[in-house]
């Protein structure tokens, strides 16, 4: 079973209230990182195939907050106004015909005048739960909206993010978000063809398009082939200052991870 991970020198998991921890789990992998609450800054961050990040002895102890994201998600986003108390299925119907069994849970997005409904894999909820029980679920969906506002004050940016088999793609422009949604993306062809067509549904072309990338899957042929079209492109996060890239901690890879301090604090 493959795993690695990093940390800071000063990381001191014992230290009580000083960590943030963030969990990213699916069915063959999960990670964790730890970010300072008073710097923001990562610092730890560990991964394995398989869950068995989640038993690693250098996990903090006395954390301030635990925030958990799962995929695959179901998830839509409802203006405000639409969603009426029970209809929370009915919408996620609408996008993903059927939905497997799950909590439905919602999250309000002020910055858009909408709101997140989203289910999570039970499986994979209860793993994290029965270790954190007072864990904090994130939805991706407002986590990709989330990180495309933030990096579209300079113009037009697409973040993506590739998984086992999806591609989420979420555009802004200047502080409006224009386009989110989970595409299924099975090949290093489907990656580009929903990147291409995420730019095409919000009206801007590829050529003036700032593409972040990043993603558990992301391989560097698929970097390779939306390089191609996407003259303008970079890592979706970079590097951070004493960050040492050990193997399978490249920060794009941990998009989904490294975001979710931002969301949840």
């Amino acid at each position: 079973m493959k795993s690695g991970g990093w940390s800071a020198p000063r990381y001191a998991p014992s230290r009580d209230r000083a960590w943030h921890l963030s969990i990213l789990i699916n069915h063959t992998q999960c990670a964790w990182c730890v970010h300072d609450v008073d710097s923001g800054e990562p610092v730890a961050l560990h991964w394995s195939d398989g869950h068995g990040a989640l038993d690693a002895d250098t996990l903090p102890v006395q954390q301030i907050a635990t925030s958990f994201v799962t995929l695959p998600e179901w998830s839509a986003f409802v203006p405000e106004s639409a969603l009426m108390p029970g209809t929370e299925a009915q919408h996620l119907r609408l996008v993903h015909g059927g939905l497997p069994t799950g909590a439905m849970r919602t999250e309000a997005v002020e910055s858009l005048g909408a709101v997140c409904v989203y289910l999570h894999d039970d499986e994979l909820e209860r793993t994290v739960l029965d270790r954190f029980p007072s864990a904090r679920p994130v939805p991706m969906q407002s986590l990709m909206a989330r990180g495309a506002l933030a990096r579209s004050s300079d113009g037009p940016v697409l973040l993506t993010h590739r998984g086992h088999d999806r591609l989420d793609c979420a555009v802004a422009h200047h502080g409006r978000l224009l386009l989110c949604n989970s595409y299924p993306a099975r090949s290093s062809q489907d990656v580009l063809y929903y990147a291409l067509l995420a730019a095409d549904g919000s009206g801007i072309r590829p050529a003036d398009l700032d593409l972040c990338y990043g993603g558990t899957h992301l391989s560097q042929h698929e970097k390779d082939l939306l390089q191609r079209y996407f003259h303008h492109s970079r890592a979706a996060v970079a590097p951070w200052n004493g960050h040492v890239e050990e193997p399978g901690t490249a920060p794009q890879r941990w998009l989904a991870l490294l975001e979710q301090f931002a969301c949840a604090s």
